[in-house]
């Protein structure tokens, strides 16, 4: 906002008869302006850190500018923003959307929010169907509103174009997660883009034309060679409890039948109840009982495992590679602080899920072999025939990448598909609330003046 780049200092030097002192002072502050307004473009408002301990993204690792000197050298103010103002397309669609909802939300456009008690349904009648008309038209899916409280062919077209919009699933059935999502306010929505906007900031620099890249919101993962998406999957990310982390890595291989070390905390906290309800727990799972530290496997039928707590657990607990190991059959490693990976997964139905936040932080892709494949070949449809080879072995192997792929896990509510269309996604962990707080401590306002 212009408020944020005003200066009190500056009011008082409305005149051009200004002594010299009044010049110096002036030129001070403009210059402050100035460096404000460049840092706030090449860096972001905000610091990504201080808005959540789940995000570690550091703007200033992957530039280093020398603002003034780069100024001088272009010697226009101008044509210097121009310059460091993000490329990324979706920064001039948000602007653009953002003009739009503060003209939707200064002339109240949309109609009422339509009551969450009734799923609606092709071909009922009801008069929520009306309000579900009138709403989907004033926000754009229908071409008319004929007032019908019949849900007809018209309705259901509108509808699961706004599904498509709002990632869920199109199947045209106005149930809670829809209607939740046709009755967000343009004011909220306003703050979605003015979020995003700022997320963008932070990732202003060059990714280079090969990369990984997860959108957790949108719950889908691409990785793009040499500028081209090869490989485009959905995946599960964290339980708001177990959150997946916003940072930048990069993957250095695959690990193909991997075992899986269970975390301390699901062992004692999920596991060990039912393993005291169901002696034959671990060996129905394919697990080992490890004594802690050790590679000494023990006999789960030969312990009083009710004799234990989540205080006193003395064991580790692996899981073997099969196909009903939680990993799957193949992970994707980015070493990182936060345990983070990407991995198959046994649990296939929950990718036809809209909101698909069921794992303890990592990312479960739908296609993991089309991803190795694409890894390995640089085409996802070319069986590698190293990866198959250790896949049929049966034995946890490693296959290390010729090249490191940066990984990108990103946290992005509001983007675009390439036609321009605009996507809005959950705020599923919470994050555009906190990131607003603190760009409105900043000085943001949603303001509706033109």
């Amino acid at each position: 906002p212009a408020s944020r780049y005003k200066s009190k200092y500056l009011e008082p030097f409305r005149n051009d008869d200004l002594s010299e002192s009044q010049k110096a002072i002036l030129e001070l502050e403009i210059t402050k302006t100035f460096l404000k307004l460049s840092t706030d473009l090449l860096f972001g408002v905000i610091k990504p850190q201080t808005v959540s301990t789940s995000i570690n993204i550091d703007p200033l690792k992957y530039k280093n500018p020398n603002i003034l000197k780069d100024y001088h050298s272009m010697g226009n103010v101008s044509s210097y923003i121009e310059s460091i103002t993000p490329k990324d397309t979706d920064y001039l669609n948000l602007q653009q959307e953002y003009k739009k909802l503060k003209e939707i939300r200064k002339n109240q456009t949309w109609s009422s929010k339509v009551p969450v008690d009734v799923t609606l349904i092709d071909t009922m009648n009801h008069p929520n169907v009306k309000l579900l008309r009138t709403r989907l038209f004033s926000m754009g899916y229908l071409q008319s509103d004929n007032g019908s409280e019949e849900f007809g062919a018209d309705l259901l077209t509108g509808l699961k174009k706004f599904q498509s919009h709002y990632g869920l699933n199109d199947d045209g059935v106005a149930g809670n997660n829809t209607l939740q999502s046709i009755n967000v306010e343009p004011e909220t929505r306003l703050a979605q883009v003015a979020v995003n906007l700022e997320r963008i900031r932070w990732l202003n620099f060059d990714k280079g034309s090969t990369f990984i890249l997860v959108n957790q919101p949108n719950f889908r993962a691409i990785y793009k060679n040499n500028g081209r998406i090869i490989w485009d999957s959905r995946v599960v990310i964290g339980l708001p409890d177990f959150q997946t982390a916003e940072f930048i890595d990069e993957m250095t291989h695959i690990i193909v039948n991997p075992t899986w070390h269970v975390p301390k905390s699901i062992a004692v906290d999920e596991y060990l109840p039912l393993i005291q309800e169901n002696p034959n727990f671990i060996i129905e799972n394919n697990m080992r009982l490890m004594i802690r530290g050790t590679d000494k496997a023990i006999d789960p039928s030969l312990i009083d495992m009710s004799l234990f707590t989540v205080d006193n657990f003395p064991f580790e607990i692996k899981q073997n590679p099969s196909n009903i190991n939680a990993l799957g059959l193949v992970k994707f490693m980015f070493p990182n602080k936060f345990s983070i990976y990407m991995h198959d997964t046994p649990m296939k139905d929950l990718f036809s899920k809209d909101l698909r936040a069921f794992s303890h932080g990592c990312v479960r892709v739908q296609t993991p072999f089309e991803f190795a494949n694409a890894l390995l070949s640089g085409e996802k449809e070319v069986e590698v025939e190293k990866f198959s080879k250790a896949l049929s072995s049966n034995i946890e192997t490693q296959i290390n990448l010729v090249n490191g792929i940066p990984v990108y896990l990103t946290y992005r509510t509001v983007f675009f598909t390439d036609e321009g269309i605009p996507q809005y996604r959950p705020d599923i962990y919470g994050r555009d609330a906190l990131l607003y707080l603190e760009l409105f401590k900043a000085g943001l306002r949603l303001e509706i003046r033109t």
